[in-house]
Order: C-alpha cells, then structure tokens, then sequence
C-alpha cells in the first residue's frame, strides 16, 4: 500500500492553543479571597439600610412618632447582623463541601481563548462563552467574570502566563455583553461590610436613646 494513499483522508485540524491560561490550587486562603465579591452584594444591601434607617430615625424623631424609632431601628439591625454571620458561615461551609467532595483541594485551570473560556478540574472540563458573562469583578489574586446563577469564572492573577493589565483588556474587548466596562474591586467588601454594619447599629442604638428620651421628657 503507498504510504500518500494511507493520509489521503485523515484531515489535519489545527490545534488551537489558549491566548492565555492560569493554574492553580484553590486553597483555604484563595478561597476566602476569591469569596469576597460574596460581601459586595452585602455591602449594598448594608449600605441601602443604612441609609433608610437614618431617614427614617431622623423624620420620626422630628415629629415625635418615637415608639418607631424604639422599634424599628434595633429590628433592621438585628437582621443585618443575621445577614453578615450568614454569608461567613456559608463562605465556610462551601470551603469544607469542596474538600470533601473532592477528598482535597482543588487544582483548577481555565484557558481563555479567542471564543471561549475553557476549565479544567481533573477530567472534568466546561466550556464557557463570552456573551455568557455578565459582570467584571476583581479580588486580591482573582479575576472573576460573572456568569448567571452568581457562577464565576476565577482567573488567578499570581499564575497568569501574561500580564494582568493584558488579559482584562483581552476580556473587555470579547465580554460584548457587559454594560461597565471595568473590573469592580471587591477585595475589601468584606471590612466594608462590617463598618457600614457596625455604622447602622450604632445609629439605631443612638436614635433608641434619643427617642426614649424624649418620650420620657413628653410625658413628664
């Protein structure tokens, strides 16, 4: 048999390599970190209570509606305080659920190339798409890219094969879809959080004094 007629029908596809790519093991610390953009949402919602709390103190104490103010204020922080031990305890739990679902931490990789984004956990492989991703964050060591159901894209900054200043370009120019074009860094949510918590306890605490005050100085 002549060896041209053996290749005739065998196609030789290229094989398209990533533009870019990153490895790495995700740890207890990387996990933590990359679980920050968890607290951005927090922050907000702190931050709107905060706000409406302080409205809210302020008008009724103007016009002396003061068991509100007794009531209201101590009862929204109360659920805020629930809200933040609930997101670190979920943070905690989704750590243990994946070392124990795989029997140890995890290595992942995700290759970015033209079209797609591609990851890696042993055999397990996923394609994600670009039109796919919503939303840019950005940790100490991650960037993330927001796909639907709050699934991430986790790209590690330490174990790019480029810059990180080049790949988020890369990333604005292929994530059509994205409204703001800018990686929102959620790094410090988490003490963000805190304060703003910890700002709207002490503005109820001191509206729940001021109203008793005053409506103990009304009735006498």
């Amino acid at each position: 048999m002549n060896e041209n007629n053996v290749n005739v029908n065998i196609e030789n596809e290229e094989i398209k390599s990533p533009v870019y790519s990153s490895t790495f093991l995700m740890n207890k610390d990387l996990y933590y970190d990359f679980c920050s953009v968890s607290y951005n949402r927090t922050k907000k919602i702190f931050f709107i209570f905060f706000c409406l709390v302080a409205y809210l103190i302020g008008i009724n104490l103007l016009i002396g509606d003061y068991d509100i103010v007794l009531g209201f204020g101590p009862f929204i922080s109360f659920l805020m305080i629930l809200i933040y031990f609930r997101t670190r305890k979920s943070i905690k739990i989704g750590y243990e659920r994946m070392v124990i679902s795989e029997g140890k931490e995890v290595t992942l990789n995700y290759e970015l190339f033209e079209d797609k984004v591609i990851s890696h956990n042993h055999e397990l492989k996923r394609e994600y798409f670009y039109h796919q991703i919503t939303k840019f964050f950005e940790t100490k060591n991650f960037i993330l890219l927001h796909l639907q159901h709050n699934l991430y894209v986790t790209i590690e900054k330490n174990n790019l094969n480029a810059s990180v200043d080049e790949v988020k370009s890369f990333l604005m120019n292929k994530c059509t879809l994205v409204k703001k074009k800018k990686f929102i860094n959620c790094a410090n949510d988490k003490k963000w959080s805190l304060v703003v918590l910890i700002a709207l306890i002490v503005v109820s605490i001191v509206g729940m004094f001021v109203a008793l005050a005053l409506k103990i100085n009304s009735i006498f």
